[in-house]
């Protein structure tokens, strides 16, 4: 009796090895997008401060100020949110990272498993085989000593 094959097993833990694949994959480019919005953020703020410097040195009025101010707090509370958004995300790309590690050894586990199963079905075969060899020799020796005595 032949195993159960196990092609629809193994072929099912792959697609869920490649849909996490792909999960991680759209995470990590996610992530990315965040980082670079945080970059763009955090030079947006280093571009202000230099310019509040150089208006502070230069002579400006108070209502410019203001707007320099104004326009620094919106840009830090804006990092803030961003690194949030940012560290929230790095922790799902870590989830997503252990899903496909997971599945990865889950597939692995089966193809093994489908190996294992392989080399037993032919040890099997070959134990078989052997016994019919074994019953041959006996049968053809059994009758050749039949012919041998008379």
């Amino acid at each position: 009796m032949k195993p159960f094959t196990m092609h629809a097993v193994l072929k099912y833990r792959q697609q869920l090895e490649d849909v996490a694949r792909k999960n991680l994959h759209r995470a990590l480019e996610q992530a990315t997008r965040l980082e670079e919005a945080l970059l763009r953020s955090q030079d947006e703020l280093a571009a202000l401060h230099k310019d509040l410097r150089r208006e502070s040195e230069h002579g400006t009025n108070s209502d410019r100020l203001l707007l320099f101010e104004r326009r620094i707090r919106l840009v830090q509370e804006e990092i803030i949110r961003r690194q949030k958004d940012f560290d929230k995300h790095q922790i799902m790309v870590t989830k997503k990272r252990q899903q496909l590690v997971s599945a990865s050894k889950d597939r692995k586990v089966m193809e093994k498993l489908r190996e294992q199963q392989n080399t037993a079905f032919r040890n099997s075969l070959a134990r078989k085989e052997a016994a019919m060899l074994d019953e041959i020799a006996v049968l053809s020796h059994g009758r050749q000593g039949d012919s041998g005595t008379s």
